[in-house]
């Protein structure tokens, strides 16, 4: 038994010894200049689209944070040139009361809304139906409330 509890405590120990550090977001002064320099590393000439950028409150906590569609950037002469076959990537940067942004959440998309339940923001995602755990070709539409930094699942049909 004591030879027992010995290995388990030794096998727990190499576990949390392999573990890999936790790092925290890196906070960016300026979102919008933070999605251009990633763009422009992936596109030679970029043209943005009237609705590449959004500012709005999605956490609710009083502070206005960003979301960016990269379907909306016109690349290397593409529209849509950053998007897949499940989707544009969606980036969604959190503003912090010390100042600055960081990026909480991407997610490939077919487009979001915003709608206010309850008194708060939500989002309202059009993704790929795999996201509700379906094959079909209709869109998933997943309703997300997002609290601090967390992203909560409200509902998905």
């Amino acid at each position: 038994m004591a030879i027992r509890m010995t290995t388990l405590a030794l096998l727990s120990a190499a576990f949390a010894a392999s573990a890999l550090p936790v790092r925290a977001a890196e906070i960016v002064p300026d979102a919008l200049a933070a999605v251009e320099a990633e763009v422009a590393g992936r596109c030679k000439s970029a043209i943005y689209g009237a609705d590449f950028a959004d500012s709005i409150d999605f956490n609710n906590d009083g502070l206005v944070d960003a979301i960016f569609n990269l379907g909306a950037v016109n690349c290397d002469g593409v529209p849509g040139g950053l998007c897949g076959n499940v989707g544009c990537p969606h980036e969604f940067y959190i503003r912090v009361a010390e100042g600055g942004y960081f990026l909480a959440a991407t997610a490939d998309l077919y487009g979001y809304t915003m709608k206010k339940r309850f008194g708060n923001m939500v989002l309202e995602l059009k993704a790929n139906a795999a996201s509700c755990g379906r094959s079909d070709s209709e869109y998933c539409t997943m309703t997300i409330r997002v609290r601090n930094a967390r992203f909560e699942t409200i509902s998905k049909k």
